[in-house]
């Protein structure tokens, strides 16, 4: 791993915990690289997935940046296919890792001049049950 470190240099930090009853737990927080650096996002991305393939069992919390969106609106459509890559990236990332996709009720990104906004902010987990106890 460390030849990949540089990677991930201020992108990813990894905390590995124990829980009150010694259970191994590990909390990712990830700023990803912007969609124009789809390189460094792949990357990144490579580093993460073998972080996680080598405590398969273990359980995990990852969340943060992710400049990617499941939900967009009001972006430039010459831009379109450059986010629409880097979206289905993110997607296929999560699906390929068989994580627990948590994601937000409202967009988590808003630019109020261009009247764009974008659920950009996910928490991915593994090896944990989620229950949402919020009441409708």
């Amino acid at each position: 791993m460390s030849a990949l470190e540089h990677m991930a240099q201020g992108r990813v930090l990894w905390l590995e915990a124990k829980t009150h009853d010694n259970v191994s737990i590990s909390i990712v927080n990830v700023h990803q690289a912007t969609a124009k650096q789809h390189d460094l996002q792949r990357q990144v991305t490579l580093l993460l997935k073998a972080m996680i393939d080598a405590a398969l069992t273990q359980r995990q919390i990852m969340g943060g940046d992710f400049n990617a969106a499941l939900s967009r609106y009001g972006y430039a459509q010459s831009t379109s296919a450059l986010l629409h890559k880097v979206d289905k990236f993110f997607h296929d990332f999560v699906h390929s890792m068989h994580g627990t996709l948590i994601q937000s009720e409202a967009h988590t990104r808003r630019d109020l001049l261009r009247g764009s906004s974008a659920s950009l902010d996910h928490i991915i987990t593994w090896n944990l049950t989620c229950m949402n106890t919020m009441q409708s």
